[in-house]
């Protein structure tokens, strides 16, 4: 973990610690009356005929009482810790009844032992407080990022966090009114169904959109686990996303577990899975959403007009040597740059064919490129040849070397199709090398499936941090389960 990442967590737990102090002095200070109001519908005059009581005067009592602008305002105090029940007669043989909580220092919660208490508004605004400092920090943070290298991927990182981080302080605000206490700020993380149910109707359209150019890829290019990548993403969220109701469904009529009662195993098991589905979701939804606007962004990204060379990384040729047209865009798209870069600052540039031969290919990538790159009219003299690699990363090694010994400390930017410039750039981040790539144009029906190969591929490539990630959200779902049970069994 790099000083910066340090600075943010730092940063961000100094003023959660802060706001946490703050948070409990004024609850402890406001804390130690409750008042609430009741409607004055009865049209009561006299506050004395409104019969209520506290069973346990030890524990609470009642400190003030009075009718105001037709509402019925009761003020308690607290007495000792403790537990006891609060009574107001509704007719000659019914009480409605309310229960008390006194906690240490005094501090009065109604109905829950972490429920509603005066000053309780505190929590969710310093919460909201908190999650806009962090999203302050994060765009900033990418900003920086993105200035000093556009395809790292802690870059997918920052924005999935931006858009999870900003979803919550959507949801703290939607919660405000009806809010009931700690336990509600609790309900609010665990079930972030409403920030994944937000975005199902976008995963839902996106997989239709995806099934739909699946078709179209399957009839013209052939079957295979490639080709309904996309398929299986998109119900893969989708399902995820309603899983929890239908798990609630299933387990409200089952017999085997009790899901209803509130001392049971069977509700807080229900509950953690529900959470941790809920929260990873959210996660892959908003890392995939971080993917899709990074990815747009460096396939849309032009270099900027000062470079020595550009590598134009290879695939599949045709089986007379050829081009196929997916390769022939990135060799064209490479010329075009070219000759932007001649018309901006005349500077010309060389071009490196980049990639080996392979088993069923009658010639190199690179030799084959070379041959239509003076065919449309470029110099030989500025095509470097670069023929032994067999993966993008060797492209780019292998390449960076024919470069550099020509050119001391060469500026150079790489072309490839418009889905893979992310993975591609990553890859040249990885060697410390400062690329910048420009995107080639592909039929939609291939770059929707494409895309979302290059999206597996990078949660494949971060899989360590995914993973410690997830392992973070079953921790923080276990201990907010622990702290549900708590307050459902005081």
């Amino acid at each position: 973990m790099n000083n910066k990442k340090i600075s943010i967590i730092v940063k961000a737990l100094i003023l959660g610690i802060v706001l946490a102090f703050i948070t409990i002095v004024f609850i402890i200070l406001v804390g130690k009356t409750y008042t609430f109001e009741l409607k004055n519908r009865n049209g009561i005059e006299n506050i004395e005929d409104i019969d209520i009581m506290v069973e346990d005067e030890n524990i609470a009592k009642i400190k003030d009482k009075k009718i105001e602008d037709e509402r019925i305002i009761i003020t308690i105090e607290s007495v000792s810790r403790g537990k006891t029940d609060y009574l107001q007669r509704i007719n000659k043989d019914t009480y409605a009844t309310d229960t008390i909580y006194v906690h240490d220092f005094g501090v009065i919660t109604m109905n829950m032992n972490m429920g509603k208490c005066n000053g309780v508004y505190i929590i969710p605004i310093s919460t909201i407080i908190w999650l806009a400092y962090v999203l302050y920090l994060l765009i900033l943070s990418y900003k920086e990022s993105v200035s000093e290298s556009m395809y790292e991927y802690k870059n997918i990182a920052y924005l999935g966090l931006i858009f999870f981080v900003a979803g919550s302080i959507i949801v703290q605000f939607l919660t405000l009114n009806n809010y009931n206490g700690l336990i509600s700020t609790i309900d609010t993380i665990k079930n972030l169904s409403s920030l994944s149910i937000l975005l199902l109707p976008i995963a839902f359209i996106v997989s239709i959109l995806v099934i739909i150019s699946n078709i179209s890829l399957i009839y013209k290019e052939g079957f295979n686990i490639r080709n309904v990548l996309g398929v299986i993403l998109g119900g893969f969220i989708c399902f995820t996303t309603v899983l929890p109701e239908i798990l609630y469904n299933a387990l409200n009529t089952a017999t085997w577990i009790d899901v209803h009662n509130e001392n049971g195993i069977g509700l807080y098991i229900y509950d953690f899975v529900e959470a941790l589905i809920n929260i990873s979701v959210t996660y892959i939804e908003c890392v995939l959403i971080g993917t899709i606007v990074l990815g747009i962004k460096s396939a849309r990204h032009i270099p900027k007009f000062d470079k020595d060379a550009i590598i134009i990384l290879g695939c599949q040729i045709k089986k007379d040597g050829t081009l196929t047209k997916l390769l022939q865009n990135r060799v064209d798209r490479a010329i075009e740059f070219s000759k932007m870069q001649k018309e901006k600052s005349n500077k010309e540039i060389l071009f490196v064919p980049s990639g080996g031969k392979g088993k069923d290919e009658v010639t190199s990538e690179a030799q084959a490129m070379k041959k239509y790159m003076i065919e449309q009219g470029i110099d030989e003299n500025r095509i470097l040849l670069e023929d032994q690699s067999k993966n993008t990363y060797e492209n780019i090694k292998f390449s960076n070397s024919i470069i550099n010994e020509k050119i001391n400390d060469a500026k150079i930017a790489f072309s490839t199709t418009n889905y893979h410039v992310l993975r591609a750039g990553s890859i040249a981040t990885e060697q410390n090398l400062k690329y910048e790539g420009i995107g080639a144009k592909t039929k939609t029906y291939f770059w929707v499936n494409a895309f979302i190969r290059e999206f597996i591929a990078t949660l494949f490539s971060e899989k360590k941090k995914h993973i410690a990630t997830i392992f973070a959200i079953i921790l923080l779902v276990a201990l907010m389960i622990m702290i549900l049970y708590i307050n459902n069994n005081s």
